[in-house]
């Protein structure tokens, strides 16, 4: 028995990079994984296929409420149950410590959607 049979994962931002890294280890493991991307629609399906059986992928953009809620009824439709959430997606944008002021409402809201509130919205839902 592996250390994550039974258990079932989404990993947002897992069509490539560390969260691809992450969804297919927890495949190995026994994990039953919901790969995730905002766009990149065929590769989180390559990455889904990779893993086998126990994976699936669900186009999600997880700064946007309804399209989060999305991703974990899939999740919950397919396997059932969430055991463990890992928030690989991020955004930001550059700002220069010298110019907090090009720090705008809008880069720090969504900064804010993607970065936190997946996270807070995912968990509280399941």
């Amino acid at each position: 028995m592996s250390e994550f049979s039974g258990k079932v994962v989404i990993v947002t931002g897992s069509s490539s990079g560390i969260g691809e890294a992450i969804a297919l280890r927890l495949g190995e493991l026994g994990a039953s994984v919901v790969v995730n991307s905002a766009n990149s629609v065929e590769a989180g399906k390559a990455v889904a296929a990779k893993i086998g059986a126990n994976a699936f992928y669900v186009q999600a953009d997880i700064s946007d409420k309804d399209a989060g809620q999305h991703l974990l009824d899939e999740t919950i439709k397919r396997f059932g149950k969430l055991d463990i959430l890992i928030n690989n997606a991020g955004w930001t944008s550059l700002v220069a410590h010298h110019d907090l002021e090009a720090l705008t409402d809008e880069i720090f809201q969504k900064t804010f959607e993607v970065n936190v509130w997946c996270t807070w919205a995912l968990t509280k839902a399941a």
